[in-house]
């Protein structure tokens, strides 16, 4: 009757067992796509600074072809080539600066998206594992308190019997 009683139980335990393997399933299909997308995420952060970057070697370069030149022109006309020029230099560096604003704009949004993303996966992957530690836990101490049973119910047969158990 025990050992039916044990062979039951085991079918029970094997049975949750299959069951958390089954829950585990869904969550390990979000953990790949929650990588997928951190590579991802990680590949297109990598793109815009290495863009930003760059835009910073464009605007130092213009900062310094602007030195290149003598301070001592005459500016006659406003309409003249050189006010012409100076303008249009001022005006690519002002969207130059523009456009590095709205890059590290951007990078920080990304980079704040992936910590929360990563936060949330490493929360669901936590509570996971907690739910399988606390049903193994329970499993083991049923099991635990079954061979003591077992083990004491044995003992017992033994004694019955006038053999001794430290003895065997």
């Amino acid at each position: 009757a025990a050992e039916s009683q044990a062979k039951v139980m085991y079918r029970k335990a094997a049975l949750e067992v299959d069951m958390l393997n089954e829950h585990m399933v869904p969550w390990r299909g979000m953990a790949w796509q929650a990588s997928t997308d951190h590579e991802g995420l990680k590949r297109r952060l990598r793109d815009l600074e290495k863009a930003l970057e760059q835009a910073r070697e464009d605007k130092r370069d213009m900062h310094e072809g602007v030195g290149d030149y003598p301070l001592s022109i005459p500016c006659v006309c406003p309409h003249s080539p050189t006010a012409a020029s100076l303008r249009e230099r001022q005006l690519a560096q002002e969207m130059a600066a523009q456009a590095l604003a709205e890059k590290d704009v951007t990078i920080t949004q990304l980079q704040s998206r992936l910590d929360t993303m990563e936060m949330e996966y490493e929360k669901i992957l936590h509570g996971s594992l907690d739910l399988v530690l606390a049903k193994l836990a329970g499993a083991s101490q049923y099991w635990e308190e079954m061979g003591t049973s077992i083990s004491l119910e044995n003992k017992e047969r033994l004694q019955e019997f006038g053999l001794n158990p430290l003895e065997i």
